[in-house]
């Protein structure tokens, strides 16, 4: 079974936001366009854990079981099945600790991870961890999957700008910060890192659903001054020519860095 996400964009629409360490802005073209987030989303649901856990509103280290069920915006529970699911993820009802959940959301992608942490922090503190940020044109309004929310209008978006700040905040010094460092190391489905050198250190969080392809990287170190971080976001292309559209912008906009 294939659960709702969002119809396609029926034009081609690229944005990209390049940052320094400072977070100033290097080059950017069309910065502030919101998209369909896919699973780019997941990068501000873990800063909203991060920030919930150094509070002490979520204990990283508890362990729960882990659950593919979860209650939709019309108070109905919905399961998430077909191509929702990660084929490696924890039996449901298995104990699993919220680390390691923290970990599967970015590292591989999970669904069935981030609405579990999204359930256990509740969408009003992602909220408040956007409006912190400063961030202009995000917004997670329903767990994935929840076919009621779509019905309603309601979605999850973002743009580049907000996605580039959102990874510089990720990987710098503060609470968490190793071990989102960590997860983004990790990454098991890249795309600016594929067109990098393969000495060039990099943590990354893409996300895909059809129409949408995007990807934002941090390169480089993190407590390395000339450390970069690059968000792109494609809509109305297949999945192959965004992943090169992305990989010709790495190559132009950071080519000491690029293969």
């Amino acid at each position: 079974m294939t659960l709702p996400t969002a119809a396609p964009p029926a034009d081609v629409r690229l944005a990209h936001c390049l940052l320094d360490a400072q977070g100033t802005v290097l080059s950017a073209h069309a910065p502030d366009l919101p998209f369909y987030a896919a699973s780019t989303i997941k990068l501000h649901v873990l800063l909203a854990a991060l920030r919930a856990a150094d509070e002490g509103r979520l204990d990283v280290m508890a362990e729960v079981p882990a659950a593919r069920t979860f209650t939709g915006i019309d108070g109905a529970p919905f399961t998430l099945g077909g191509d929702h699911l990660e084929a490696s993820h924890p039996a449901e009802g298995t104990a699993v600790p919220v680390r390691e959940l923290l970990v599967r959301m970015i590292d591989r992608s999970s669904n069935e991870a981030t609405n579990q942490i999204a359930e256990l922090i509740g969408l009003p503190a992602i909220a408040a961890l956007i409006d912190s940020l400063g961030l202009r044109a995000t917004r997670m309004e329903r767990l994935i999957g929840d076919g009621a929310a779509l019905a309603q209008g309601l979605t999850n978006e973002t743009s580049a700008a907000d996605l580039a700040t959102t990874m510089l905040h990720a990987v710098r010094p503060g609470p968490g910060a190793a071990l989102a460092r960590e997860a983004l190391g990790a990454q098991r489905i890249p795309v600016i890192a594929t067109a990098l050198r393969s000495d060039v250190p990099w943590g990354s969080k893409s996300g895909w659903v059809d129409g949408y392809r995007h990807d934002v990287a941090h390169l480089g170190e993190p407590a390395d001054p000339d450390l970069r971080v690059l968000a792109v976001m494609t809509g109305g292309l297949a999945q192959d020519e965004a992943d090169q559209r992305i990989r010709d912008l790495v190559r132009e906009l950071c080519g000491d860095l690029a293969a």
